[in-house]
């Protein structure tokens, strides 16, 4: 079984404009994350898909589904509750998805809402990658030279620029691997948890780069907004 597992429980803090959390806002139409799902659902390689989302936005959600996905594929969809941060979310995910037999060579593909512009490429090599490794994790190279600064007013170090690459997401395992892994994290592990691929590095477990691509990017800001509603309203006009 391959399981999906789309991460939407963020309430946007930094998106000024929005009084709603992104994942939500409609661009040409449709919700951002009516866009990720889509892409998910038109793979056409999981046999099931989870959302993790704030309990308050449940209603909303549905309303969503019914209006943009067929019966058939929201047939495949389970809603849960998101908790406070990113590894809550995805602890209840795993617990909804741990009524279900779990077999050795089960896939779980974990990926943010907000990122609405991952390709079938990326998601298949992923669920590739997890197969052959047990983990992966989706990146790119960084451009940009990086700046470390303990105490944010001078610079202490300066890193190698190659060896530096941003993460993004999705993020795939084996599941029975990925539910072992997070069942040991210590409280004070979860605490410093920003990105589901640290729940390998916090264990010393191996976790694969998957080559991403830059519009792979997850919409955080008032800028990134207004990138993707460029990118999308010239896809939906046939200029790309």
């Amino acid at each position: 079984m391959n399981y999906g597992v789309i991460l939407a429980g963020g309430s946007g803090s930094r998106m000024k404009q929005l009084d709603i959390p992104k994942q939500y806002h409609e661009i040409n139409g449709k919700p951002i994350i009516i866009y990720t799902l889509k892409t998910f659902i038109e793979i056409e390689c999981f046999d099931y898909i989870y959302i993790a989302v704030n309990e308050k936005f449940s209603d909303l959600v549905n309303s969503m589904l019914e209006k943009h996905i067929s019966e058939n594929d929201i047939s495949k969809i389970t809603l849960v509750n998101g908790g406070a941060e990113r590894i809550d979310s995805i602890h209840n995910v795993i617990k909804s998805i741990k009524v279900r037999e779990i077999n050795d060579d089960d896939i779980i593909v974990i990926h943010d809402a907000v990122r609405p512009f991952v390709t079938e490429k990326i998601i298949l090599d992923n669920i590739e990658g997890a197969k052959k490794y047990g983990a992966t994790v989706t990146s790119v190279p960084v451009n940009d030279t990086i700046l470390l600064s303990e105490k944010g007013d001078y610079v202490d170090r300066i890193p190698i620029r190659k060896t530096l690459f941003n993460g993004q997401s999705p993020d795939s395992f084996n599941l029975k691997t990925f539910i072992e892994l997070e069942s040991r994290l210590t409280n004070s592990q979860k605490d410093i948890i920003t990105g589901t691929s640290q729940v390998c590095t916090l264990n010393n477990y191996p976790i694969k780069m998957i080559e991403g691509n830059t519009n792979n990017f997850k919409i955080t800001t008032d800028a990134d907004l207004e990138l993707a509603e460029h990118i999308i309203l010239k896809k939906e006009v046939g200029d790309l």
